[in-house]
């Protein structure tokens, strides 16, 4: 493996050029027309975590996307797979029935291969709604 660096306006325009899912070497790979990653050919190695932070854009692990969102008086969660499930939301001041509710779409989204950012932005979809848990 080789490391090399880039500069903040080419790192944009591989990040630009990526799909959900995507490495950056799998972006390069098919912007230079260079056949995929043969299962025998070592993966590159993970940024170091001050390597991430430095080139501004997060790496993302996550293979299926999430969508969670609050339509009408629902916590609706799906995948780009195809499940999906919606739960009712109980009122806002009722913080037993709304932790029920967090812990159904966060056990489901993990059921279904969450990552913990995904799992993460359920919880995030309620708070951003009013929907506030306090321990």
């Amino acid at each position: 493996m080789k490391s090399v660096s880039i500069s903040q306006p080419v790192w944009d325009a591989i990040a630009s050029r990526g799909k959900f899912g995507e490495t950056e070497d799998d972006v390069l790979r098919r912007v230079f027309n260079i056949s995929p990653r043969a299962a025998s050919e070592p993966a590159p190695p993970a940024p170091s975590r001050t390597a991430r932070q430095s080139k501004g854009r997060r790496r993302s692990f996550a293979t299926d996307k999430l969508s969670s969102y609050i339509s009408g008086n629902e916590l609706r969660v799906s995948f780009a797979s195809g499940a999906s499930q919606a739960w009712k939301l109980p009122p806002k001041s009722d913080k037993a029935a709304l932790r029920v509710v967090r812990d159904l779409a966060t056990s489901f989204a993990a059921k279904h291969g969450a990552t913990v950012g995904q799992v993460n932005a359920v919880r995030k979809t309620l708070t951003d709604e009013g929907y506030h848990l306090i321990k």
